[in-house]
């Protein structure tokens, strides 16, 4: 290979200009690009796998949550195969005979291959990770965002890091098997609509972070059996008196995991029958200061109100008296929020 006789600046250069799908290719040439494509300085990112269709798969990069670039697709579709010239596709955890094209869109390059069951799909999708992770300084701790119908052939682990969910035709029993097998670390993202299948879902009230776009099937029972840091939701049926339930219940109960709520309802929220059914202090914005974690940044970043916001609907502190614990109570629009505050609780 020619390329290989320039100087190490010379490829450095060239390397600059490509594609993370280019490089990629790049690296599974030789031990010798792989090497030249691993030493580049690439920025520390995350990886997201893609399964939303039948027998095929997406490997994206990702550094802003749900702006994803995909570098590779492949998949499995036998009949793609037939009387075809393939290529190896070699690395330090990867042998695979396959056929490379090109999408003739984006250019990602797409590999035909010819999987013969799910656990050969499981470990190319598993070696795929190891080998970004060696060469493009990937994350470990993978993303998914999947149709649960496909969750089969997701690579081999034990944790993932987020989850996005679309939309799928599995049942509950399906959501609850994938939150045993895979255990959350972070975020679990709902682009699931009314149907959704996490209606009977158990395992999902466990999350540290539960973010849902849609909640049109989320009902008191289940809103109430929550025990998350954060959870967001959007267009949902939750009532006043749901609503009321929910902050009376905390005040009860002994919950010092909860760090925001935020629902956003389509019937009207009165914010008097809410406000005035507890003891209200004066919130002050700056002594009380509304921070979140990384997740509702990340993922709901158009959902939360903002400080602006906060202050035009109507608020206050409510006070547990077990503990002291304060919570800023506010409703504004249709939108009700609920922000605890740990840091002088964590002090005491």
């Amino acid at each position: 290979m020619r390329f290989l006789k320039f100087p190490f600046l010379v490829h450095l250069n060239i390397q600059k200009y490509l594609e993370p799908s280019e490089l990629l290719l790049l690296s599974f040439c030789s031990l010798r690009t792989r090497a030249l494509v691993s030493s580049m300085r690439h920025a520390p990112t995350y990886s997201v796998f893609v399964l939303d269709r039948p027998e095929v798969m997406y490997y994206s990069l990702v550094n802003l949550p749900e702006k994803e670039k995909t570098v590779i697709i492949w998949t499995w579709k036998s009949e793609q195969m037939e009387n075809v010239k393939t290529e190896r596709v070699k690395s330090k955890y990867i042998d695979l005979g396959c056929r490379i094209t090109f999408n003739k869109n984006s250019n990602t390059p797409i590999l035909w291959c010819s999987f013969e069951d799910g656990p050969s799909r499981k470990r190319f999708a598993t070696a795929l990770h190891s080998h970004m992770c060696e060469v493009f300084r990937v994350e470990p701790e993978m993303q998914f965002k999947l149709s649960l119908e496909y969750m089969n052939d997701l690579p081999y682990t034990n944790t993932v890091r987020d989850v996005t969910l679309l939309d799928t035709f599995v049942n509950y029993e399906v959501v609850d098997e994938f939150f045993k097998k895979f255990h959350v670390k972070r975020a679990v993202v709902s682009l699931s609509f009314k149907d959704s299948p996490l209606k009977g879902s158990f395992q999902l009230l466990q999350v540290n972070n539960v973010i849902m776009k849609s909640a049109f099937w989320l009902k008191r029972s289940q809103f109430l059996k929550f025990d998350c840091e954060n959870l967001v939701t959007g267009p949902s049926e939750l009532k006043k008196r749901d609503l009321v339930a929910f902050v009376k219940q905390w005040l009860k109960g002994n919950n010092t995991k909860l760090k925001t709520l935020h629902v956003l309802s389509t019937y009207c929220v009165d914010v008097h029958t809410i406000m005035n059914k507890f003891d209200l202090s004066r919130w002050d914005p700056q002594v009380d200061k509304v921070e979140y974690n990384e997740p509702i940044y990340d993922y709901a970043n158009q959902i939360v109100l903002t400080q602006h916001y906060l202050k035009l609907g109507q608020n206050g502190i409510v006070r547990r008296k077990s503990d002291g614990l304060r919570a800023l109570a506010t409703t504004f629009d249709g939108q009700f929020h609920f922000h605890v505050f740990h840091n002088e609780f964590e002090l005491k």
